[in-house]
């Protein structure tokens, strides 16, 4: 089997930080948020991946290149508008060939365990498989009725509060061939856009059965940057024993008090008396001033931060340069947002 990522969006509500990173390379865990897709993917043993770009694609391609870092092989297709998610999954569709596929969007994030799982309900037993994810509302998604662990009826955006269903598409599928026909057929939505979800809804219609397999722990479509600190927290924990990585080249001041859950990469120096977590990544060579405090951040390869500061729900990108002496308070719901230096 092969596999399909669309990650060609501009990742609208990311901004800030998809004016400069296309949003599958935002740092989640210590690693661009495509990466775990790309690693999910290979451990389920689908290693032949077309990614479909547009977005700040050349970034997309140099960071990823032949995927081979992953133990994949990736191939690439433009999107040179957005034009939604069934004219991006057509542009694979002579990679695609007559197969039936695996497919998610290039910012879900699941663990990894979930696309083997995946594939064990397809397996002679369906159609197609379509993963879920239970939420209080699924208005911001696609509603999904199942009746005895096979869809039934799945609603595209629904009016919020509309719903009498609490799952949501969770994004990760496998499909059969026949649902890129229909896609091809299909008349653009409201919003001027050839909706994926549109056809599997048709191919459910005419008879085509697809598994629904509930996402067992996490879920996220990682869509701000609030949501970006919150998963790395959780990917670290769920991953580091003890909920801490501390690379072996990193320094850190004896009297630096760190609490679960932290990952601390390559060359990254935290100078004395001070404080690292909970739930933060330091990338490679971060530099920490003493006294420096962090917590609910994620500070990118190379930023510098002055001694004496305090920083909590930060997301800062790469080379970014703080002050000594800075407050940055950020909140859950409205992280502070740091541009890459110069």
């Amino acid at each position: 089997m092969r596999g399909v990522i669309v990650a060609a969006g501009e990742g609208k509500r990311m901004r800030p930080i998809t004016y400069w990173r296309p949003k599958p390379l935002v740092p989640v865990g210590g690693q661009p948020l495509i990466t775990h897709i790309i690693e999910g993917f290979v451990r389920a043993g689908v290693r032949e991946i077309r990614i479909v770009v547009g977005h700040l694609r050349d970034k997309m391609t140099e960071a990823l290149g032949d995927g081979s870092a992953w133990g994949a092989e990736l191939s690439y297709v433009v999107q040179p508008e957005p034009k939604g998610t069934g004219s991006a999954v057509l542009l694979a569709r002579d990679f695609i060939g007559d197969e039936p596929f695996l497919l998610s969007w290039g910012d879900i994030l699941v663990p990894q365990g979930h696309y083997e799982r995946v594939l064990r309900a397809f397996e002679g037993q369906a159609d197609g498989v379509l993963s879920v994810n239970w939420v209080d509302d699924p208005w911001e998604g696609a509603a999904v009725y199942v009746e005895e662990g096979t869809v039934a009826e799945i609603i595209e955006k629904p009016e919020r509060g509309a719903s009498t269903t609490q799952y949501n598409n969770a994004g990760v599928l496998v499909l059969p061939p026949r649902v890129l026909e229909l896609t091809a057929e299909l008349p653009p939505s409201p919003r001027g856009e050839i909706e994926l979800p549109q056809a599997v809804a048709q191919l459910i219609a005419e008879g085509g059965r697809l598994r629904s397999v509930e996402v067992e722990g996490y879920w996220s479509d990682v869509a701000r940057p609030s949501n970006v600190i919150a998963m790395n927290g959780v990917v670290i924990q769920s991953r580091e024993e003890g909920g801490i990585a501390i690379h072996e080249t990193a320094e850190l001041a004896e009297d630096v008090r760190v609490e679960p859950p932290v990952l601390v990469g390559p060359g990254v120096r935290v100078d004395a008396a001070g404080a690292v977590g909970p739930n933060v990544a330091l990338l490679a060579d971060c530099r920490l001033g003493p006294g420096t405090v962090a917590e609910d951040c994620v500070l990118g390869s190379g930023v510098t931060v002055g001694a004496d500061s305090r920083l909590c729900w930060v997301y800062a990108e790469s080379m970014a340069k703080v002050p000594a002496g800075s407050v940055l308070p950020g909140l859950p719901d409205s992280p502070v947002v740091l541009p890459p230096s110069g």
